[in-house]
């Protein structure tokens, strides 16, 4: 039986906050990708509400959420979370992340271990890997203020379309999909490098996948926290047939001393398999988990 989807919004020191929620019972907070909202976890809920209270805030700054004229970081995610789940009165919860909404939720478990009892993460941003300064540098030019690169992904565009360039269509559908999330492009890309490399809580800057990332102050990421101190239980869910960039962030991420890999077919889950999902968090609650009554 589907229960009826609740809608809330409720107005925090940064500004309002949009939330979906349904069921009763331990509570459940589930955060949302990089270029998405909280919408996209209806149909995992939907096999969840049965049993547990299930809460899909958008992020400040995405979807339904207000979008203050701010700037952006996973620090001021964390600080609007808290603030959420105490004029909610919500005193310990389990939190599930995709993306950069698993980086939020690492980092809040980080920061405030009393209120987390456990983490369900896939395809988790916030730690350096091979590859990830890459990715930085070719979103930073595709965003940039003097577009030279957009205007010559443009340019191209027609012609790939007719020679079938699907690699050069598809980059440009993403840099469209980046525009139109501004708090998204400046968390991941508009940012200065040292700032977002102060907010890895995971990964080396040599691109290894051992010990945290140092920034000129001598911290380790973000409040000087690093995986390797998560208390909480962490379930990793990860696709058999993820980008090498995702899988090196999983391991990356296996630093927490009570992390385990749940491998799963196929890639992309929370789209292609949110049944599998639910029932892999159902799993983990039951094992993990205790009421909080």
């Amino acid at each position: 039986m589907t229960l009826p989807i609740r809608n809330g919004r409720i107005r925090l020191s940064q500004g309002q906050i949009f939330w979906r929620e349904v069921g009763q019972g331990v509570p459940i907070v589930l955060l949302h990708d990089t270029w998405s909202d909280g919408g996209e976890w209806l149909a995992v809920v939907d096999l969840l509400a049965e049993q547990y209270h299930c809460l899909m805030p958008d992020l400040l700054g995405f979807g339904e959420s207000e979008r203050p004229r701010l700037h952006y970081s996973v620090a001021l995610e964390v600080d609007c979370l808290a603030e959420w789940l105490e004029a909610l009165r919500l005193r310990r919860v389990s939190l599930v992340g995709v993306g950069v909404g698993a980086w939020v939720a690492a980092s809040f478990a980080l920061k405030h271990e009393e209120k987390v009892d456990g983490l369900v993460l896939l395809a988790p941003e916030g730690v350096q890997v091979v590859g990830a300064a890459q990715r930085w540098r070719g979103g930073r030019s595709l965003l940039s203020r003097v577009p030279l690169a957009r205007w010559l992904l443009n340019l191209v565009a027609p012609v790939a379309k007719l020679l079938g360039w699907r690699s050069v269509l598809k980059l440009q559908e993403r840099v469209r999909l980046w525009r139109r999330s501004p708090a998204a492009s400046q968390i991941m890309f508009n940012r200065r490098p040292v700032e977002i490399q102060a907010e890895y809580i995971g990964g080396a800057s040599s691109g290894s996948t051992s010990g945290p990332t140092r920034t000129p102050s001598g911290s380790t990421g973000t409040h000087g926290q690093h995986l390797s101190w998560l208390k909480a239980p962490l379930l990793l869910l990860q696709g058999d047939a993820e980008s090498s960039l995702i899988a090196a962030q999983i391991r990356v991420y296996t630093d927490a001393p009570r992390a385990q890999v749940q491998t799963l077919p196929g890639q992309d889950l929370l789209q292609t398999a949110p049944d599998i999902v639910a029932r892999s968090i159902h799993a983990f609650m039951r094992n993990n988990i205790r009421s909080n009554d």
